[in-house]
């Protein structure tokens, strides 16, 4: 289950770099949610008593219930926030999906401590107000603790639900991404299997050498995809040599028609990627846009990084998205969808892809939007 999903109010319980409200929303929202709760709990508290109707059940406890639930509330929003502020993106993404050791300690010890800290300091306000002067922190009243018990283990409750959830949602999201990744396979190697063999076989009789040298290229490319495969993650350095392996069967089917053009920087190459996720796009950017032109064109790779992420652009200079949807085959159809669930599975709705017209109006260009992530562990699947 997606939290966001249940309104602002469990936006306490996520870790984002980047939020989209204003810091003083979050803290209305969190001061809100912790009054609510205390008011609550003396409701309850009254309902089960049987002095629901009393107004003398409600007034000395609703006050301090409703403080203490704000104070623990705005304890743990703080806490959160300076979290956010000190981590980088990456380590914010595994302690909210569960992955990081110290995600138990993040989500149940924080509110918890918080518990304590709001305990102390709303019963020694309340101590204070009630004498007209500053006191010591005395033992707390026994409708402050009972209103602490529920909100601290109301609180924990709720981070260990939250979790378990995402630890659940980790695990769908992994399944989808292989079953998708399956797909996709099923759907990009039948036709340039046969595609290349068909150019061997052609080459066999008149250019043993040429043929050979498709065979080897293709060889290459099929061990590289094979282990992609059994990999959870891939990157970016993996991708782009199953790239190159990919564009050398290319270059022998259609020589010097196709050239290409690799501009990567070299602190990206670690970048991690869904697997075989730029292959696909780099075969629609041939076959629906440089095949169809007499004369080719050239294919460029460029990657650079982007707050905490990566661009990925594939350009063409070929026929263009105009030219594509003119042939009898359309293109640009169920590959693309299947790439834009694929991220939103690995990277969630931070990554994009977009297909616009090229430089100068020529062209296709895709734009990949990627977020950082790092290694899941072994993923050479050997």
């Amino acid at each position: 289950m997606n939290l966001r999903l249940l309104g602002p109010s469990l936006a306490l319980w996520h870790l984002d770099k980047h939020r989209s409200v204003p810091w003083w929303t979050g803290l209305m929202v969190s001061a809100g949610v912790g009054g609510v709760v205390g008011v609550l709990i003396v409701f309850v508290a009254a309902l089960l008593s049987g002095q629901i109707l009393d107004a003398s059940f409600w007034r000395p406890g609703l006050l301090p219930s409703a403080l203490l639930g704000v104070a623990i509330a705005l304890l743990t929003h703080g806490a959160f926030r300076l979290l956010e502020r000190r981590l980088p993106a990456v380590q914010l993404q595994q302690l909210n999906e569960g992955t990081a050791r110290g995600s138990l300690l993040v989500f149940i010890g924080i509110p918890t401590v918080c518990s304590v800290l709001g305990l102390v300091i709303v019963d020694t306000l309340l101590m204070s107000f009630r004498l007209g002067l500053p006191v010591p922190p005395r033992v707390p009243s026994k409708g402050t603790l009972i209103t602490f018990l529920f909100c601290g283990a109301g609180f924990a409750g709720l981070s260990l639900w939250r979790l378990r959830s995402q630890l659940r949602a980790q695990k769908t999201r992994s399944q989808l991404t292989q079953a998708q990744l399956r797909l996709l396979q099923a759907q990009i190697e039948p036709h340039f299997l046969f595609n290349t063999l068909a150019n061997v076989q052609g080459l066999i009789d008149y250019e043993p050498a040429q043929a050979k040298h498709m065979l080897d290229a293709f060889t290459d490319y099929l061990r590289a995809s094979l282990r992609q495969m059994r990999a959870e993650d891939v990157s970016l350095s993996q991708e782009l040599a199953l790239v190159q392996n990919y564009l050398a069967v290319m270059h022998c089917r259609m020589g010097e028609r196709l050239k290409s053009r690799v501009d990567v920087a070299p602190e990206l190459l670690d970048a991690r990627l869904p697997p075989l996720l730029l292959q696909p796009l780099v075969e629609n950017a041939l076959h629906h846009g440089l095949e169809p032109q007499l004369q080719g064109g050239l294919l460029q790779i460029r990657a650079r990084p982007q707050d905490d992420g990566l661009v990925v652009e594939i350009e063409d200079d070929g026929i263009g998205l105009a030219g594509s949807r003119q042939r009898p085959r359309q293109g640009h159809g169920m590959a693309l969808q299947n790439i834009r669930e694929r991220l939103l599975a690995f990277y969630g709705p931070g990554a994009s892809l977009v297909l616009t017209d090229g430089a100068g109006g020529r062209g296709t260009c895709v734009r990949l939007v990627l977020q950082r992530r790092r290694p899941l562990g072994r993923t050479d699947g050997g």
